[in-house]
């Protein structure tokens, strides 16, 4: 990009904004947390390992709060917002990041694991997201960023209907939350990842002949690393989408569609 295209754009577009980012300790949370935090924001990252918090931390510019919760606790909403204005003193940024998945097909599905990844994965995003976009209506605005998936409300496969139905529910918190906060300043957007490099798709990055048969359906040719979702995650966030609310961004390589070339 030449100097007259950049010309104007803000070097620290977050300088002065706090941002939170839950299941920070690793991929995709982390990766948004480095991005965030060189965007100039103040972060705090919630997780339940501090251990893997630590490991973040110490990679990122500046003053980071940790939070130690589990999500998946129906108290842990209104705990971790005591908890992130106590220190943090404001909220203008959070990314709904936690989430985990499940491969069982729905026949096998226990009502107990049902519950347990609704819980963490639709929830939470919820009800963390309506306590944050409250506080941000009251103190000037801000933006809430969830990460969705491409298999979710309009689009899936066999063997994932928990995972894909909490992401569903988490499209669909998405635009009600943006329409219920938009008129007091507060965007809401979701970004839906296909695969991603991370421990959480081991499964499949570590298998090259399923990988080489997947990516066949992407544009891309390629699957994504946390920092692509990342990306979007920071443009989402920072003043450059600033006209952006109820948007379900599919960062996905063109997995489904488009029809590639050979």
């Amino acid at each position: 990009m030449n100097s007259k295209a950049t010309e104007g754009l803000p070097t620290h577009p977050l300088a002065g904004r706090t941002a939170v980012v839950t299941g920070a300790g690793r991929g995709i949370g982390a990766a948004t947390a480095l991005l965030l935090a060189r965007a100039g924001a103040r972060l705090a990252l919630v997780g339940r390992s501090a251990e893997s918090l630590r490991g973040v931390v110490d990679d990122l510019p500046g003053d980071t709060v940790t939070v130690l919760a589990d999500l998946s606790r129906p108290e842990a909403p209104d705990e971790v917002m005591e908890a992130l204005i106590g220190q943090l003193g404001r909220v203008d940024v959070l990314v709904n990041n936690a989430g985990s998945g499940s491969l069982t097909p729905a026949h096998e599905l226990t009502a107990a694991e049902a519950d347990a990844l609704w819980a963490l994965n639709a929830r939470t995003p919820l009800l963390l997201g309506a306590r944050a976009a409250a506080h941000m209506a009251a103190t000037g605005g801000g933006s809430i960023v969830n990460l969705s998936s491409a298999v979710g409300g309009d689009r899936s496969m066999a063997g994932v209907g928990l995972y894909a139905t909490t992401k569903g529910a988490v499209d669909a918190a998405t635009l009600s939350l943006a329409a219920e906060w938009g008129a007091s300043g507060v965007r809401v957007n979701a970004v839906r990842p296909g695969v991603v490099r991370t421990d959480f798709s081991a499964g499949i990055t570590g298998n090259p002949a399923l990988e080489a048969t997947l990516t066949k359906e992407y544009a891309l040719r390629r699957f994504a690393v946390p920092d692509d979702v990342a990306q979007a995650v920071l443009f989402l966030a920072g003043p450059a989408s600033s006209y952006l609310t109820g948007q379900l961004l599919n960062v996905d390589g063109g997995w489904g569609s488009v029809h590639a070339r050979g």
